[in-house]
Parts: structure tokens; sequence; C-alpha cells
């Protein structure tokens, strides 16, 4: 991906000799710790030395024909050809070059020729981004940050642990959750419009402002609000939108039917279930929660297996590739659940709280679980995660059962929650690092405190 254009411009300047100390020195550090500054260089050098080549092999053809024209046409012209100064042409050149590539990067990341509206505030876990003309990156941690997008771009977050910040013109923060897809549509003047497909996504306006006007698309339905805080959760089939500031409406797709939400309601539409739509307060949070198996929960990651006659329903983990580096990857094989599929209540988290998973592994292997959660009423929370030694988990191939406290779980986002005290549970996951162990799972379960 590309530097931020405030670093572009700072690089351009580095390549000049304009920086102040302070600034060599940031820049140095940017040269040392990020690869696109270090790419961004070499391809402004690159196209400084061809240009250079071409303007040192122009001089040293009119040399040659000057030295070998004819006395009476030197006598004529007794003017010389002078050699150019390329330390004088440089500095141009590494400007012309660094125009050339800044104006690139407009092109490729606004593809519709539109000023940009969305910006990739941050980025974490392993991200995909699909360019409305075919590009395609792939992402892992910051990789996606700093860059802008524009109508008919797809952000697709593909592990548990994942999720991207997109701020936009007005200071509203888009939040995209893990193992979600959105992509970005026309919007007319003062209306930003988001399609999303699979996943979970908050929008919170900025503090001190209306805030523009916000369209977010799913199978089901379709909410627009202008200046309010909610969520959006969805399925191929099913989805729920939770207004929690402000108020907003929302549109069932199947026919067109209209309700106006406010402040602490919500509104769900299913593509399974002719059910009209209308507006309910959202319930009180519980704190027990248990994934039913036999009514086959909305699956985030995994596969159903065929019954055994102890289990009815088994979770198999399924295959993810995971980018390190650009060259290297590392095979993860995870199985996920959403919460708000099996639960009508909000899951209240508690520091003290117990989370039982129950499964199994054909070989031995430390199994890493996690779970994801928001604010009650509120934003992206962040993730927490715990690794549990194969040595804890029994004999590989028979069933195992595993209590984990919440409070043994490691915050992977700490400034957005350090503990899950008072957060709301949104998905749950286990998963093998490497290797395919055969992980299963066929029983989830979060208890209070006893």
């Amino acid at each position: 991906m590309n530097p931020p254009q405030a670093d572009l411009e700072l690089l351009l300047r580095y390549l000049e000799g304009r920086v102040s100390t302070g600034e060599r020195a940031v820049v140095v550090e940017m040269l040392r710790t990020d690869a696109t500054a270090r790419a961004f260089v070499r391809t402004v050098s690159e196209h400084a030395v061809q240009v250079a080549d071409l303007e040192r092999t122009a001089a040293s053809r009119a040399e040659a024909l000057n030295a070998g024209a004819p006395r009476a046409l030197k006598e004529k012209n007794p003017e010389p050809i002078l050699r150019p100064d390329f330390r004088r042409w440089m500095p141009r050149v590494l400007i012309a070059a660094g125009v050339l590539f800044l104006i690139a990067l407009a092109l490729g990341l606004r593809p519709n020729g539109r000023t940009g509206q969305v910006r990739v505030a941050r980025a974490t876990g392993l991200s995909r981004y699909f360019g409305s003309q075919g590009a395609l990156e792939n992402a892992r941690m910051a990789g996606l940050a700093g860059i802008t997008i524009g109508a008919g771009d797809t952000l697709e977050t593909r592990s548990c642990d994942a999720w991207i910040d997109l701020k936009l013109r007005d200071g509203t923060m888009v939040t995209l959750g893990g193992n979600s897809t959105l992509r970005l549509l026309n919007g007319d003047s003062g209306r930003q419009q988001f399609e999303l497909s699979r996943g979970s996504l908050w929008v919170n306006p900025s503090s001190g402002t209306r805030g523009e006007r916000v369209q977010v698309q799913t199978p089901a339905l379709q909410v627009e609000v202008k200046g309010a805080q909610f969520d959006v959760q969805t399925s191929p089939t099913e989805s729920i939108v939770r207004l929690n500031e402000g108020s907003g409406q929302v549109t069932r797709n199947l026919d067109g039917g209209t309700v106006t939400l406010a402040k602490g309601q919500q509104a769900s539409s299913s593509l399974r279930r002719n059910v009209p739509l209308a507006a309910s307060a959202q319930p009180a949070p519980i704190d027990f929660w248990a994934c039913n198996f036999g009514t086959v929960p909305e699956v985030i990651l995994g596969r159903w297996l065929p019954s055994t006659p102890g289990e009815r329903a088994r979770l198999g983990a399924e295959p993810l590739l995971w980018p390190i580096s650009q060259r290297d990857s590392i095979m993860l094989y995870a199985a996920a659940l959403a919460a708000w599929k099996s639960s009508e209540h909000p899951v209240v988290l508690h520091a003290d709280s117990k989370l039982q998973f129950r499964g199994r592994t054909e070989r031995e292997h430390t199994v890493r679980f996690g779970f994801s959660a928001q604010k009650i009423r509120g934003v992206f929370a962040g993730k927490f995660e715990i690794d549990v030694p194969a040595a804890s988990l029994g004999k590989a191939g028979e069933t195992w059962e595993v209590e984990l406290s919440l409070a043994d779980f490691r915050p992977l986002y700490p400034q957005l929650a350090a503990t899950p005290e008072g957060l709301e549970l949104t998905d749950v996951y286990a998963l093998t690092v490497r290797d395919d162990a055969g992980l299963e799972l066929n029983h989830i379960e979060l208890r209070p405190a006893k």
C-alpha cells in the first residue's frame, strides 16, 4: 500500500534536501520501519535516474553531432553545445517524478475520479481491499491505514481479530468488525452510502457536529441516519439494527416497509420469515448465554460436521491463510459463531464470568480461544484471547471441556477496553495456529460467577 499524502510530501522534501534536522530524523525512522516508505523512495529515485539517463544520452548525442559538423557550419554557429549540469536538474527531476507518482496514487485510490470521502484511519488483523477497477491488496495490521477509498471499493476483514476504522469527511467514525464485508456505494451530496453484505458495523458521529447522513444497506434491510450512533449485524439472510443515540429510518428490502427508530430501539428483518418490520425497545442485557448447536446458529467461520452417537451437532475449523509479511504466510484453522444470532438479549460480560468450551482435537495442539465485544448500546470495544496448551485439554481424540475466566483473557486492543467488564459479547471463536489439529466445537456457554 502507499504512504499517506503528508508522508509522501515529507519524503519528497527529504529527497530534495529541504528538511529540518527534526524532519530528517522522522524520515530516517520512517525508512527504517516502513517498507512502503522505502518502496516509494526507491520508485522516485529510479524515475529520477531514468530521466537523468535520457538527458545524458541526449546531451552526448548533441555533443557528438557538434564535434562532427563541417568547419563552415561551426564558424557560422560558433557557440558550442553546453553539457548540462545534472546536479542542478536532479531536484526538478525528483519533483516531476513525485508529482507523477502522486497523480497515479490519486487515480488508483479514487477510481471514479471523485474527491476521496472515506479514509482508513486504522486497520488491524487480516484485511483485504478490492479496488473498483479490479485491484486487490491483502494487508496485515496497519497495511491499509491512511488510504482513501471511493465508490465501488470493497473492504473485507478476513479474521476473527480483524477490524477497520473508517473516517468520514465530517469526522464520523465507521468501524467494520471481524469477518465482515463492506462496499462503498455512490453517495449523493451530504450522504455516504455503504453496503454491508455480512458481519458487523458500528457508526459513531463526531461529537459537536450534526454529522453527515449515512445509509447502510444489508441483504435484508437498509438504515439511514444523520448524526446518530447505531450498529448493524447481518448475515446473508438476517439483519438487526440497534439505535443507541439519535434517530433513524429503517426500510425492509422485501416490501419497502419503513419504520422510524428512536434512541434505545431496534428493528430486525429476515428473508426467511415474512414478519412486518417494527420498532421495539432494545431488551435488557443478560449475563448467561449458551449457544444451542442443535438450532444451527449463524456460523462466521467453520463447517458443520456429520453428527455422531454422542454429539448431534459439531462445528469443525476451516483453514484461513494469514499473511505475516509480503512473502510469508501461515495457516490458521478457526471456528467462530455470532452471539447476536443465538440470543434475543444483549449478553453482558463480567471479569469474573466463565466461558466454557467443549470440543475435541484429532491431534494434540495448543488451542487459542477468543471473543469480540462492544460497549453496551455503544461502539466496538475490541477482542480478547487466551492460549490453552494441549496438556490442559486432555488426550487427542477425546472430548474435552475447558472453563476459562474472562479475567484471564488478554485484550488485543487495550486502548479500546482493558477488561471485558460491562461489555457486550458479539462473537466467540477458537483456532489453532499453523497446524490443522482437527479442531471441532460442540458447545459454548457463558456463565456469571457463582
